[in-house]
């Protein structure tokens, strides 16, 4: 399976198990709503996602990621 596609099931997963929206996990990793973003990223259909914007939103979620894509909550 694609990278991102993996990153952006185990996004929605996260974000739904926390009980946050698109809108509300967006203001924790930008400090502005960006929910299209999410909902970009968790299609897997967001272009160029950087390691820093990954690293922010697995924080956001309280995770981490691994080099493998393997994730874990803290």
């Amino acid at each position: 399976m694609d990278s991102i596609i993996k990153l952006g099931q185990y996004v929605r997963h996260q974000r739904l198990q926390k009980g946050m929206t698109q809108l509300e996990l967006s203001l924790k990793v930008f400090n502005k709503p960006n929910q299209e973003y999410i909902g970009r990223l968790e299609r897997g259909t967001a272009a160029g996602i950087t390691f820093a914007t990954a690293n922010k939103i697995m924080l956001a979620l309280d995770s981490e990621l691994d080099s493998e894509l393997e994730f874990r909550e803290f």
